[in-house]
């Protein structure tokens, strides 16, 4: 007996679902205490009264007594060392005009080191037939992260499907289920920004529908029920997920770098749902960009941060499906990836006025070429010939 056969005379009923615009709780924001030092030895950490300014108030490397009051060969001098003093590149500032050495303090270790743990992958192949009270199980998971503690994201995936033998309470029942989730980490906080799940079980005599449910930052933004032959309208709702504020020294400045995490959450689920059969395909999925902004309590001649940032954007199809109609067992599992990770650049910089001349310093925080799966990352599929059937399958 087919699938579609199973249903002859049914109507197939398609779930048409309005996403509410839900308001979150307000977006959280943390803060991580530690400043980042490049140089300790030419920069270490340092904090300066709110308001102070740095502008003509900062020595520079040259041998030269600090003071304004040299002539324009001397003030020619005294750049010539600073640039020969730091391996600056000598420009002019377009705002001014005066002469500005760029200061290039090169790209921190973390801005494109992987350091998380290798995937996690773990099945159940070798599940026994359903006899007594014991099920049937066929199952997959998968976690993977991407990246550091600085900039990273991750994911999970989860998908099952379960054949329960009849009792002598209950009829036989079959059941399948798949969740996603996407993580994603800024300056060692690492949050769950997206989950997307769904599942369906099926009896005679008992339930036969099934729920999804939409997740961001751990609040349920949506549910709706899945029954006879479904599909939802495909969900894609978007939201700042958090911030995350951390201080690194650029050349002399503490520089304040706030990261805002937004982006969005997919799911598409369709399938069909009966007292012997549990078909179910879910895409559950999301993505999340950092948009950086830089601040500082003093006064100097500028500052700012170039660039963006793609942590994640990624789809994760599973497949799930049992049909169980008399004494076989026919089982479908399957699970692909398709990913988009760190890519983009994040670079800091500031600028110090000196009288006769600024200096610019620049930072690289993040700087990655991007990491692309798309791959099937799990097959299993099967047939079992039970027999008779005397415990009502």
């Amino acid at each position: 007996m087919s699938v579609m056969r199973l249903f002859s005379g049914v109507a197939a009923v398609v779930c048409s679902v309005f996403i509410p615009q839900v308001a979150l709780a307000q977006v959280p924001s943390y803060s991580d205490p530690v400043i980042y030092t490049v140089d300790t030895g030419a920069f270490p950490a340092t904090t300066y009264p709110s308001g102070y300014s740095l502008d003509n108030n900062y020595p520079w490397k040259a041998s030269y007594p600090f003071s304004p009051n040299y002539t324009p060969y001397e003030q020619q001098l005294i750049i010539n060392q600073e640039v020969a003093l730091t391996h600056g590149s000598l420009g002019t500032d377009p705002v001014d005009g005066k002469p500005l050495i760029t200061i290039d303090q090169g790209v921190i270790p973390e801005a494109n080191n992987q350091n998380v743990q290798p995937a996690v992958t773990v099945t159940n192949d070798g599940a026994s037939l359903p006899t007594g009270n014991q099920p049937f199980t066929k199952s997959y998971y998968r976690s993977e992260g991407f990246g550091n503690s600085l900039f990273g994201a991750g994911y999970v995936i989860d998908a099952s499907m379960t054949a329960t033998p009849s009792t002598g309470v209950a009829e036989k029942r079959v059941e399948a289920y798949a969740e996603g989730k996407v993580t994603a980490t800024a300056f060692s906080y690492q949050k769950e920004v997206v989950r997307g799940r769904a599942e369906v079980s099926g009896q005679q005599g008992g339930n036969n529908s099934g729920t999804a449910k939409v997740y961001a930052m751990g609040q349920q933004i949506w549910s709706g029920n899945l029954v006879y032959s479904f599909e939802i309208t495909p969900i894609n709702w978007s939201r700042t997920f958090f911030s995350v504020s951390k201080t690194f020294m650029v050349g002399p400045v503490p520089v304040r770098v706030a990261a805002s995490i937004s982006g969005g959450v997919k799911l598409t689920v369709s399938g069909q749902v009966g007292p012997t059969v549990a078909r179910l395909t879910a895409a559950a999925g999301g993505w999340a960009n950092v948009t950086a902004s830089a601040g500082v309590d003093i006064i100097i001649a500028g500052f700012g941060v170039e660039g963006s940032l793609s942590l994640i954007n990624i789809n994760l199809p599973a497949f799930a499906e049992l049909f169980w109609p008399f004494y076989s067992l026919d089982w479908t599992l399957k699970s692909t990836l398709n990913l988009n990770a760190l890519s983009g650049t994040l670079k800091l910089y500031v600028r110090v006025g000196f009288w006769i001349f600024k200096k610019t310093w620049w930072l690289t925080i993040a700087s990655w070429g991007g990491i692309n799966q798309n791959w099937n990352l799990y097959t299993n599929n099967g047939s079992l010939i039970l027999g008779m059937d005397p415990m009502g399958m």
